[in-house]
């Protein structure tokens, strides 16, 4: 069962953009559609998808490059090339002072999250 409430906000929103005709769902569950597609492609590449964790910390090299990242549990993780999920509201805490001043992540500033999505 599902509220329609969600589904009607969205759908007025998008209606009323100017391409909201555009607008499309998924043809399953988001998991099964949307997020293992691209956890396969990533481990088809030699990627390795790590599930259920929360990172700490990003750890920076002296260049301001990722050096690791510390999870909750202690774990550090390390690779040529992070993808990371999250909240926008917890990528704003987890990102570290060195970038808060570069303009790419400046912008982040003005991002909102969406407690939905």
């Amino acid at each position: 069962e599902l509220s329609m409430q969600c589904i009607l906000i969205a759908l007025n929103r998008f209606l009323q953009e100017k391409h909201g005709s555009k607008m499309a769902f998924l043809d399953g569950n988001p998991p099964e559609r949307l997020c293992k597609p691209i956890a396969d492609h990533i481990e088809s590449l030699g990627g390795q998808v790590i599930l259920n964790s929360r990172i700490q910390k990003i750890e920076l090299n002296a260049d301001k490059s990722v050096k690791h990242f510390v999870l909750t549990n202690g774990n550090i993780i390390t690779g040529d090339a992070y993808v990371f999920a999250t909240p926008v509201d917890i990528l704003k805490l987890l990102l570290p002072e060195d970038w808060k001043e570069i303009s790419y992540f400046k912008k982040m500033e003005k991002l909102v999250g969406v407690p939905v999505i």
